[in-house]
């Protein structure tokens, strides 16, 4: 087997349910070459501990407010979010973004948080981690007003077509589990067509397990069968997708070499 490093561009490492065994699935992800791994925040809360997570080497935290739990978001959380950035070690802004799936938040009120988030990225020169469900078209018009800004869109369901714009705008399309079930042909077309150069690699654990793992917890560790099933879909090497996605993970972050 050809020797290669993965990075988990997302994954919610920080969550409780990783509480028992969350040093044995660091190492298992070692094991299946996954080196290093995201942890981006979801709400003020968790920000302390996301921070004291960090503190062991290879992972990596974002800070930001997700747009599910927007209801319970206050407007000084922006100004505390602001103050965080300064003062702990972070590598983008996030998780924010829109999902405008039925049943969840306030419109008005996800944007609110969403193109604030933007705003102070953007004055801190920091990469954004973006969540878009049903959101897309409108998140590309929205990051219009954001020029400068680069990051990613996470677990990728847009069109092949955004995608393109997207790319074209300096952010990277992740893609996780989603692309191992046999029916995802939306995003086996995203996997096969989009530029290497664009392309990350995540499992959001613990959501969003894989085909082989449907039911159960995802984790890091997982990582390996998304890197097989773009491999496939590309007809290319699994470690010179690897070797890319890491490459272009390390370079959206800002994160020392492997």
């Amino acid at each position: 087997m050809r020797i290669y490093s993965l990075i988990d561009a997302h994954c919610h490492l920080d969550f409780t349910c990783f509480n028992p065994d969350r040093k044995q699935l660091i190492a298992q992800a070692h094991s299946n070459h996954v080196k290093k791994i995201i942890i981006p925040a979801t709400q003020k809360i968790y920000w302390e501990r996301i921070k004291q997570l960090c503190q062991q080497a290879d992972l990596y935290a974002c800070y930001g407010l997700h747009p599910y739990w927007v209801n319970q978001h206050k407007t000084e959380d922006l100004a505390e979010l602001e103050k965080n950035l300064n003062d702990y070690d972070c590598v983008a802004v996030g998780e924010c973004g829109l999902d405008f799936r039925p049943g969840q938040a306030d419109k008005k009120q996800q944007l609110y948080y969403f193109e604030a988030q933007l705003t102070i990225a953007q004055q801190q020169a920091l990469p954004v981690v973006i969540h878009a469900v049903r959101a897309t078209e409108v998140v590309l018009d929205i990051l219009k007003k954001h020029p400068h800004l680069h990051g990613m869109i996470h677990s990728y369901s847009g069109s092949l077509e955004q995608a393109r714009q997207l790319i074209d705008r300096g952010f990277y399309i992740s893609i996780g589990g989603a692309i191992t079930y046999p029916q995802a042909r939306r995003i086996h077309r995203i996997g096969q067509h989009i530029p290497l150069s664009a392309l990350l690699l995540e499992t959001d654990a613990p959501d969003q397990p894989d085909y082989s793992h449907q039911g159960e917890r995802n984790q890091p560790a997982y990582l390996v069968n998304t890197l097989q099933a773009v491999a496939e879909l590309r007809d290319e090497d699994t470690a010179v997708i690897a070797t890319q996605t890491t490459l272009n993970t390390e370079n959206l972050f800002n994160l020392p070499g492997s």
